[in-house]
């Protein structure tokens, strides 16, 4: 048990009296970062809860975007009138996107898609936005190597403000916007459909940062950014441990060599086409 004059201090302290966090501070006030997460209704006791109480609560807002079933009051929590099921996730997140724009599009510089078994960084996903301009078209995320007009959605994606409008105003008003086939493909092509490119998410040392599967299938010896921002297929508990190493876990006598970082880690850029 904590002596009494110890559990007086509220749990942000403790978990932060040892960690200089003015850095991610201050980035956290000039990026401000909308989530948006589509789900169903029978997950928001279970992956919506997790998101919940892990990562969600660093954006700078979230929302979660469910079927037609829902009944729940919460304001976080917005029906569609899509059907739920895999083979209306298209539809769903461009209508998701159409609602993000209609009530969010000016009060937010990025717009990120997460899915509820994702697991975000948000401090090193605001680390690599900073290094682009949101009122400029910007799409980033997860590349396919086979066709790099195509993120991963499960991995996340994000689009600046501009990028946003531009995928409304020129592709899903007029309707050029599937709403059938793979979600991450369709939004992909649907961005470039209104003239959009992708943008660099690798560290200078080529190692990706929007990582598409479970974080066990990507650990390797070389396999992650060391400022990786997202890992999907995480369930509830890996969630909450993950979280819990991430932001209650330090190693004694390893510190971040920030000059370097904010000088070296990330290039960004337009992708180059594929030869």
């Amino acid at each position: 048990m904590l002596p009494r004059r110890l559990s007086l201090i509220n749990a942000r302290f403790l978990t932060s009296v040892m960690i200089d966090e003015s850095a991610a501070r201050a980035l956290h006030r000039q990026v401000r970062v909308l989530c948006w997460i589509p789900s169903t209704e029978k997950q928001l006791n279970s992956k919506v809860r997790a998101v919940n109480d892990t990562w969600v609560k660093r954006c700078d807002g979230h929302v979660f975007f469910v079927d037609t079933q829902h009944h729940n009051a919460s304001s976080d929590v917005i029906e569609l009138g899509v059907k739920d099921g895999r083979g209306h996730l298209t539809d769903k997140s461009v209508a998701a996107l159409a609602y993000v724009y209609e009530k969010y599009g000016k009060d937010y510089d990025w717009f990120l898609k997460g899915d509820d078994d994702a697991y975000v960084v948000v401090e090193n996903l605001k680390f690599l936005l900073s290094h682009y301009n949101p009122n400029t078209p910007v799409y980033l995320g997860h590349l396919y190597k086979w066709h790099l007009r195509e993120g991963s959605g499960g991995a996340s994606y994000v689009l600046s403000r501009e990028a946003l409008r531009l995928l409304n105003v020129n592709g899903i008003r007029r309707n050029k916007c599937r709403l059938t086939g793979h979600e991450d493909v369709e939004i992909g092509r649907c961005l470039h459909t209104v003239g959009m490119s992708s943008h660099n998410t690798l560290d200078r040392f080529g190692r990706e940062t929007f990582h598409p599967l479970n974080p066990s299938t990507h650990i390797g010896a070389d396999c992650c950014s060391q400022l990786s921002i997202s890992f999907h297929k995480v369930n509830p508990d890996l969630m909450r441990v993950v979280d819990h190493l991430l932001y209650r876990t330090s190693v004694y006598g390893r510190n971040l060599d920030m000059k370097s970082l904010q000088l070296h880690f990330i290039e960004p850029g337009i992708v180059p086409p594929l030869e």
